[in-house]
């Protein structure tokens, strides 16, 4: 199904773009949400609009993700975690909490916990430097301090609770997972295609 998009859905859309998409995820996900609209003739002279708008719009809120990029690049966050006797963390810090922490410091700018880029499990008290992408163009890096909480637990009891961890995490990556697909629209730009646009949606009427 072709839609016209209204508004940003990145990385997959922009606003004024026209897009084949599946016909279930328009209509139940992209059309109620008022993200996109059944592309139609009259949509072909509102895409430039749409994308002037948009592009006000993105402007707009990249001055904004620039402004809390800075912010962020001068925070040094401290994460609290029971310990090891040597120092290793009952399971690892996680995206979720680095999130919530800079939201803590961040007077409630919501911090979307997919823009933080852990390279490797945090799995050890020490000094931390996470990427994160807030915005297209737009990119900083968090300082973390992660430290003990002073009540180390034996290797035993660690190895136990790690594996309840780990349960636990696989949960979540499958959430993180659907999050994902239902963020992949499957889309083909109208761009790389040789007929024109308003014969092909003619057709579908």
């Amino acid at each position: 199904m072709k839609v016209l998009f209204l508004k940003d859905n990145l990385p997959s859309a922009m606003a004024g773009e026209i897009k084949d998409v599946k016909p279930g995820f328009a209509r139940n996900y992209l059309i109620p949400k008022g993200i996109a609209e059944r592309a139609n003739k009259s949509s072909i002279v509102r895409v430039e609009k749409l994308r002037k708008e948009a592009e006000v719009r993105r402007a707009d809120m990249k001055t904004k993700w620039q402004g809390v990029s800075e912010l962020i690049n001068n925070l040094n966050l401290e994460i609290i975690a029971q310990t090891g006797p040597t120092g290793k963390l009952f399971g690892s810090v996680t995206n979720s909490q680095i999130a919530s922490s800079l939201e803590e410091n961040l007077d409630g700018v919501v911090i979307d916990r997919r823009s933080i880029r852990i390279s490797e499990p945090i799995k050890m008290i020490g000094n931390y430097e996470v990427p994160i992408k807030l915005f297209e163009g737009v990119e900083t890096q968090v300082k973390i301090l992660v430290k003990s909480d002073g009540n180390v637990m034996s290797e035993e009891l660690l190895e136990i609770s790690e594996g309840k961890v780990e349960e636990s995490k696989e949960v979540d990556s499958q959430e993180d997972t659907q999050e994902k697909d239902a963020d992949d629209l499957d889309v083909k730009s109208e761009e790389n295609k040789t007929s024109a646009p308003e014969e092909k949606i003619s057709k579908e009427e």
